[in-house]
This record gives structure tokens, C-alpha cells and sequence, in this order.
């Protein structure tokens, strides 16, 4: 199964799915885990991020748990 190329929409978007929230309620800059991202749910998205062929550890994702932060991690195109 072909993936689209992570953009920060994208990471969004798989943010949103794995809260069970509206994109719109993600951020850019938002912390991840105030919104409810626990250490299981990052697991599950870098997992399945890896399973994609984008090479992310969840190490990498709870150092600063933001959109902004994992474009820049991931070389997504910028968030806006």
C-alpha cells in the first residue's frame, strides 16, 4: 500500500485519527500530550510511521511532542 510523503497535514491528520479529534483541533504548535497523546498512542503512530518506510522513534517524538517539531524531525514540508 503506497503512503503519501509526510507533510505536517499528514502528521496532523494521523494525530487527529489516533485521538479520535477533528484535525482542526490540532495545532502546529500545540503540545501533543496536553491534548491527550499518551506514551501508547506515540508508539502506535511511530510504528506505524516505520511500517510506511519513515525511519522516527519514539524517543525522537516525545523529546518535543508538536506537529512543528516532528515536520522538522520527519523533513516534512514546513507547518504553517
Amino acid at each position: 500500500m503506497d503512503r503519501a510523503p509526510m507533510t505536517a497535514e499528514t502528521i496532523r491528520a494521523d494525530v487527529a485519527e489516533i485521538l479520535d479529534r477533528s484535525v482542526s483541533d490540532i495545532g502546529v504548535d500545540d503540545n501533543l500530550l496536553a491534548l491527550g497523546l499518551d506514551s501508547i498512542r506515540m508508539m502506535t503512530l511511530s510504528a506505524r510511521w516505520r511500517e510506511n518506510g519513515v525511519e522516527i522513534s519514539y524517543v525522537d517524538l516525545a523529546k518535543e511532542p508538536t506537529v512543528r517539531n516532528w515536520s522538522e524531525l520527519l523533513g516534512a514540508p514546513a507547518a504553517h
